[in-house]
């Protein structure tokens, strides 16, 4: 009995226990409950106060970067967390699908690092971002597996079986992740996952699927403020510091906080106008006499609204209402791809997208031909063949966004699913996503479809008040320069003149306006034969005239009758040459196919060259910002005008002369797009030394970032190395690096890298000449062979379409030495020149890239004219705000070092060696020019121990590796 009692009693016991501890939990969690709702009310006030355009108070919290130069001061409020949910999504995503996350995020910071958190789910000290548990295998493949998260919670949080599942719940909720099975997460490269951290950005809630670096929070800052207030930004962050990341989520978390705001405004219209459809279709119209109607009809809200003066509010508000697109450009498609992977991650996936790239990569038509030349000829309203994927009848198919994606279109998408969607249903994925561009919120294309005002009018880009972001821009400069010159080689004129005279003879009616683009052109033809060329390089057989001013040149076309007495009539048959093709193209959409011929693409490129440059010369404030000169080179596709058609091509080398109208001044082609955007974003790992970029844009740049690298220095070995181990002094300036004991030394120098360091290094040269010069030199004196002994070793070629062979097989050595030496090999050398697309194109990762090696300071042939030109230019115009020529010419070299020295640190758990060979290094006004991360991380040296050092370094390495792989 007394048995009996006890059991009962301790029955009793558990169960009040149990009810009273689900009690108190239900409690807590209401309570927790309200402090949240409170929170979110606090939140939406706050949103709701904001303006459109919100300006810097005393309450406004904006995060930077102890890693910037900021010279403004930022308030960080902390807010409190959510309740954790520690492991939570350990039950959502099985360990394969966590581990490839991990492996593919490259933008977490540790806590100390970033101090204003609204809100993150991260757990424990020393996990990853999702807290788990379970052990992860280490691979010694060339491509590691990491560990993308040090975040850290309190460690000795504890949590019941019931807490847990509340946890869970609670996270669901959150982030309306629903679990998934394990086969369908298998088929995605990178989990769709929800947000993991939120964070108020300068008066914005930025949401971003992990904790991010201080540097990320730094570009997004500046990134905001730019979008804010209508100013461009130059934002500088090292490779591997998640910069892509920051950018998307920065631009998209703005664009969302601007469309809520615009909602706002859409809804005090309707509710005043009272006809909701009116108010919606007047509102995207932006009509001026909608909203003096409107100001009548609020005339009464004088007394009652906020808005002491209605028509100014109305002012304002109809220049807010029309949403700004983002514009992101990077260098490549290859790039583009990179980018849309990063979006996948975020939760801002929702935003339309569309891609604009090259027929190359997205024509179907099955040909061997150029896409880009098969497609004009195919659209020629002249001509009887038609593309069967693009026509009236098909071309709005897939024009639109629920189209496309009835057909299965991700909301995050990359080309070749839209390419699979055109194969599928014999549809044009180029012009598709060309018309998706309407209603996209953001845009990705490879820059030079923004920054060349000839490809921006023939996609029908118009980028009037939108947010532009040009991503790798280091050499936004050069190529501005390149979009703003032209050349005119003479077969090129002569097909353009035989053309003209065709058409001159079918269009009678015209005859006058092709006969004078003949004329015209014909003279120009006979202007290039008559000018006198000489040899000036004697590396090549190359002629070239002396090299004239704008207003030279205008001078000598008004010798040739090209100038001023000719230049209205050419212009003016120019335009309606143009204009017969434009009406024909539209005849064509309408099925009234036009009979009569007019020009080609070809032959309006040609005319609309010219008529450009007939306004750079003859106007007053671009005419000295040019210079042009006559060459003579050997071409081997030279163009032959024939009777039967436009030109035929003949497989023979052949001398052709052009004329080459150069470009000075890169603000000619970016200024007016800065003029004309809402902000523009230059962002790049390498735009120190950024003093030029102000000056040479003619764009004022109000925020600057410049953050330091996101790896930890015990993981960086850069240094200078001035002399080499027989204590010869290494300067490689030109006298130098031709001399048998510059090159000895660099050879044993080299040797002792390779044998001290395993897997790849890269060796970077001023040039080819410089390149094979050395390697001469060792191979004379039996270096190269010591060298060969224990590395494969790879040369960059001079043509860029012969290098994927060579990485392919330069990334399969590295893949088989990563365990361990193959034979004596323990690795790869890859020399290359710095310029080149090793340099700047390619990304090596881990082992791929143990040890950079650079070579000198890769200043430009002093005597290339163009350079020459350039220096002088530069110096004549100094007052206008330019650099001196010699400043100008120091940074151009100092950048291209700067994007070399950037191969070799991809991640924040990456490590390597930098190495600048060249005494010049220890001189601070040179050291001043480096990238910040390597200025921090600088080891200085007095005497030579490279081979010590470097195995010590190497040693460190990888016992912190081995020491993971027990850890973990």
């Amino acid at each position: 009995m007394l048995v009996i009692c006890v059991i009962t009693a301790v029955i009793v016991f558990v169960v009040y226990t149990v009810i009273k501890f689900q009690i108190e939990e239900w409690i807590e969690e209401s309570r927790m409950s309200r402090l949240s709702l409170k929170r979110h009310d606090a939140s939406n006030e706050e949103l709701e106060s904001n303006d459109l355009f919100p300006k810097r108070a005393s309450d406004t919290i904006e995060i930077s970067s102890d890693e910037s130069n900021c010279s403004v001061d930022h308030k960080i409020v902390e807010i409190d967390e959510e309740p954790k949910a520690s492991s939570t999504l350990n039950q959502i995503y099985d360990p394969e699908t966590l581990l490839n996350f991990q492996k593919s995020t490259d933008s977490i910071q540790s806590d100390e690092d970033i101090e204003a958190p609204l809100f993150h789910t991260n757990s424990k000290p020393g996990t990853s971002m999702f807290g788990w548990n379970q052990q992860r295998t280490y691979s010694r493949s060339t491509t590691k597996n990491h560990n993308d998260s040090d975040s850290s919670t309190d460690s000795n949080q504890g949590s019941s079986l019931f807490q847990h599942k509340q946890d869970h719940k609670k996270l669901k909720s959150i982030h309306n992740i629903e679990p998934q099975s394990k086969s369908k997460l298998k088929e995605e490269p990178v989990p769709e996952v929800g947000i993991h951290h939120e964070q108020l950005i300068s008066g914005i809630r930025v949401k971003l699927p992990v904790k991010p670096y201080s540097c990320q929070v730094a570009v997004m800052n500046k990134l905001i403020q730019g979008c804010v207030k209508k100013e461009n930004c130059l934002l500088e962050s090292p490779t591997g510091s998640g910069k892509t990341l920051a950018l998307l989520c920065g631009a998209l978390a703005w664009h969302d906080h601007y469309v809520a705001e615009v909602e706002k405004l859409k809804k005090t219209l309707r509710d005043a106008v009272g006809d909701h459809d009116l108010a919606d279709k007047q509102c995207e119209s932006n009509d001026r006499n909608w909203f003096d109607e409107l100001n009548k009809k609020c005339s009464d809200l004088n007394d009652t609204d906020e808005h002491s003066d209605v028509d100014d509010y109305i002012e304002v508000t109809s220049k807010q209402l029309k949403i700004p697109k983002i514009y992101y450009g990077t260098r490549t498609h290859k790039q583009i791809e990179q980018v849309v992977r990063e979006l996948r991650k975020t939760c801002y996936k929702h935003k339309k997208m569309t891609i604009l790239s090259s027929r190359e990569h997205t024509c179907i038509q099955e040909s061997t031909r150029n896409k880009t030349d098969l497609c004009n000829e195919l659209l020629d309203p002249t001509k009887r063949d038609s593309c069967p994927y693009y026509n009236e009848s098909n071309k709005k198919i897939i024009a639109n966004f629920p189209a496309v994606e009835s057909r299965g279109l991700k909301s995050v998408w990359d080309i070749e699913d839209l390419v699979a969607i055109g194969k599928n249903d014999g549809l044009c994925p180029y012009f598709a996503a060309r018309s998706l561009m309407e209603q996209a919120d953001i845009i990705f294309c490879p820059y030079n479809y923004i920054v060349d005002p000839d490809i921006r009018e023939s996609i029908q880009l118009n980028l009037k008040d939108q947010v532009i972001i040009l991503d790798e821009a280091h050499n936004i400069e050069d190529i501005c320069r390149e979009v703003a010159s032209v050349t005119f080689r003479e077969d090129h004129l002569t097909a353009a003149a035989h053309e003209c005279e065709s058409l001159g003879k079918q269009r009678t009616a015209d005859f006058t306006v092709y006969n004078t683009l003949k004329l015209y052109i014909e003279k120009l033809v006979k202007f290039l034969k008559s000018i006198t060329l000489e040899q000036r390089d004697y590396n090549n057989d190359n002629l070239s005239s002396p090299y004239w001013t704008g207003t030279e040149l205008h001078e000598l076309f008004d010798m040739h009758n090209l100038g001023q007495s000719a230049y209205s009539t050419f212009l003016a048959a120019s335009n309606a040459a143009i204009s017969d093709l434009k009406k024909a193209k539209d005849e064509n959409k309408t099925y009234l196919k036009s009979v009569k011929p007019v020009i080609s693409q070809s032959t309006k490129i040609v005319i609309e060259h010219l008529m450009f440059t007939i306004r750079m010369i003859t106007s007053e404030e671009y005419v000295n910002d040019y210079r042009a000169c006559v060459i003579e080179n050997t071409v081997n596709d030279f163009k032959y005008a024939s009777d039967n058609t436009w030109y035929s091509t003949k497989k023979k080398e052949q001398r052709a002369r052009s004329l080459k109208l150069l470009c000075m001044n890169p603000g000619v082609i970016f200024s007016p797009l800065a003029n004309n955007a809402r902000s523009i974003i230059l962002a790049s790992g390498t735009l120190t030394p950024v003093l030029s970029f102000q000056s040479e844009l003619n764009t004022p740049f109000v925020h600057v970032l410049n953050t330091g690298h996101v790896i930890p220095k015990e993981q960086v070995y850069a240094t200078c190395v001035p002399k080499g181990p027989n204590g010869i002094h290494l300067k490689a300036n030109y006298q130098n690096v031709n001399s048998w004991g510059f090159q000895d030394e660099l050879g044993k120098m080299l040797l002792d890298i390779c044998e001290s360091v395993p897997h790849g290094v890269l060796c970077f040269f001023s040039s080819y000449n410089v390149m094979h010069t050395q390697m001469d030199r060792w191979k004379s004196n039996f270096t190269w062979n010591r060298i060969t002994a224990v590395k494969e070793v790879f040369i960059e070629p001079r043509y860029s379409g012969d290098l994927t062979a060579i990485m392919k097989e330069y990334r399969e050595v590295i893949e088989e030495t990563s365990s361990g030496p193959r034979g004596k090999i323990n690795g790869a050398l890859f020399l290359a020149v710095f310029r080149g697309k090793v340099a700047e194109g390619i990304d090596f990762k881990d082992d791929e890239a143990r040890c950079v090696v650079t070579v000198g300071i890769p200043y430009g042939v002093r005597k290339d004219p163009v350079i020459d030109m350039k220096l002088k230019y530069n110096d004549m115009n100094v007052k206008r705000g330019l650099l001196r020529g010699s400043d100008w010419y120091s940074i151009q070299a100092f950048r291209a070092l700067n994007q070399a020295l950037g191969r070799c640190l991809r991640h924040i758990h990456d490590w390597g060696a930098v190495l600048l060979v060249d005494e010049r290094f220890l001189q601070p006004e040179n050291k001043q020019k480096l990238p910040k991360w390597v200025k921090t991380m600088w080891i200085r040296h007095n005497e030579y121990n490279l081979r010590e050092d470097l195995r010590n370094f190497v040693a460190k390495q990888k016992a912190k590796e081995r020491k993971e792989i027990g850890v973990i």
